[in-house]
């Protein structure tokens, strides 16, 4: 089974309906990020229509500065959902300073809570990554997903010590970078993910529908010299670890 551990599927908009029959027609379990309560909600309708989405609730740090209730309300959210995710620091796209105090506030509380819970968390790291790293290492927590790492080797060294998993997104076979991070990750804390229609056309230029974890696997798979389905069998076993920590 293909599964892709990270995306978001309300990024497909009015292609949705063509997205979830790609899920189903292709098997893919699917981790149905969210980026706030509103995206949650759609992700938990979209897992209606079939067996293999996931929704998972998260606030993510590109919109932690609009949230403005308060934080103990988000606490049935996080006890309901399976997973957690995407939560978060952005440093990086993210140029507003002024916004990293709500991001940190966010962040921190629903990392928190998803501790007492003992739930499975995915974390954005852009920017931040050592400061992320940190929080982890303040609750000696790991049973978390690093989505797409792209910083310090050092801090990815360091986050590979601690026992984290990650995924390997679309810009494998076009980003040095994510090869030599792919080289870093051991094979049984390794998973994929597509990160929605949108991550395709930023790295190509290409709409990416959630089949394309299919040519994720294929070039990890050549690059590792392995074949798709030793890989497949991999990233399955890992997911289902994963899932037993959580």
């Amino acid at each position: 089974m293909y599964i892709d551990s990270h995306t978001h599927l309300d990024f497909f908009n009015e292609n949705i309906e063509k997205a979830i029959e790609d899920i189903n027609k292709n098997k893919i379990l699917t981790l149905a990020n969210s980026m706030d309560i509103e995206s949650y909600e759609k992700n938990k309708i979209y897992a209606k229509k079939s067996k293999y989405i996931i929704p998972t609730f998260g606030i993510h740090p590109w919109k932690a500065s609009e949230f403005n209730g308060n934080l103990s309300k988000l606490i049935p959210y996080i006890e309901e959902s399976k997973l957690i995710g995407e939560i978060g620091l952005d440093f990086f796209w993210i140029e507003d300073k002024s916004t990293y105090k709500k991001q940190r506030e966010v962040f921190k509380f629903i990392l928190k809570e998803s501790i007492k819970r003992n739930k499975v968390i995915t974390l954005h790291t852009k920017g931040a990554e050592e400061e992320v790293y940190n929080a982890l290492i303040n609750y000696n927590y790991n049973k978390v997903i690093i989505h797409w790492y792209s910083g310090d080797i050092k801090i990815l060294n360091k986050l590979i010590s601690l026992g984290c998993y990650f995924t390997i997104s679309v810009d494998i076979g076009y980003s040095n970078t994510t090869e030599e991070i792919l080289n870093k990750i051991p094979l049984n804390k390794l998973l994929v993910e597509t990160d929605g229609p949108t991550a395709l056309e930023w790295v190509k230029g290409e709409y990416g529908y959630p089949s394309i974890i299919k040519d994720v696997v294929c070039k990890i798979a050549k690059i590792k010299n392995i074949s798709e389905k030793s890989l497949e069998f991999i990233i399955e076993e890992n997911y289902k670890r994963l899932l037993m920590l959580g």
